[in-house]
This record gives structure tokens, sequence and C-alpha cells, in this order.
């Protein structure tokens, strides 16, 4: 007999900002929180919102390598390449997951064409 999997329901991206920002507002100070509002702002496509939530965590926890990620992309789609550079050396040089500092590799590389 197989074993039945309770699938939780999926968040759309505006009900998510709805949950991540109450998180943000009752812990104001964790990183982790304003990393995730800013993931769901970068789901809904508001990209400032998503921008100065992963700033705000990325000053939090200076090692929170996907908050340097994600800033990296955003300062990529404004044009800053030397700032995106940044964020991604970031990464790299962080204690970050194998598989997002490849990714860190693979969007440098792209600001290089």
């Amino acid at each position: 007999m197989a074993d039945k999997q309770v699938k939780e329901p999926e968040l759309n991206p505006r009900e998510a900002v709805a949950l991540f920002e109450r998180a943000v507002k009752d812990n104001p100070q964790d990183a982790q929180a304003h990393l995730n509002l800013g993931s769901g702002y970068y789901a809904a496509h508001d990209w400032d919102a998503a921008f100065r939530e992963f700033q705000q965590a990325a000053a939090l926890a200076p090692s929170l390598s996907h908050a340097h990620y994600y800033l990296g992309i955003l300062y990529a789609k404004r044009g800053d390449k030397d700032k995106a550079r940044q964020e991604f050396e970031q990464v790299l040089n962080g204690n970050g997951h194998p598989l997002l500092k490849t990714q860190a590799k693979l969007q440098m590389a792209l600001l290089s064409k």
C-alpha cells in the first residue's frame, strides 16, 4: 500500500508576500525573514521591493549567500555590472551551497558578454 502524501497548497506570489511581510513585521531583525520577503517580491516581479529586502537580509547576516546572489541578479538587471560582480564574488567566497556557487559563476560569465 502506497503512502499518501499530503500536498500543501502552493501560495501565489501575493499570498507569499503577505505572509512574509507579517514575518518581517514580527521579526524585523531576522535576516531569513527579509530574504523570504525579498524572494516573494522577486517572484511577484517587484524588483525594487525585492532589492530592498535582499539588502536588508545581507546587512543583517553578511554571510547569507542567497541574499548576495539575488542582489547580484538585480544589480545586473539594473545594468550595474560592477556591483553585480561584487555580489557574486561574495557568494563564491562565502559558505553557500555548491550549486548556488555554480549559479554565481554562470551569472558572472554572462556579465562578461
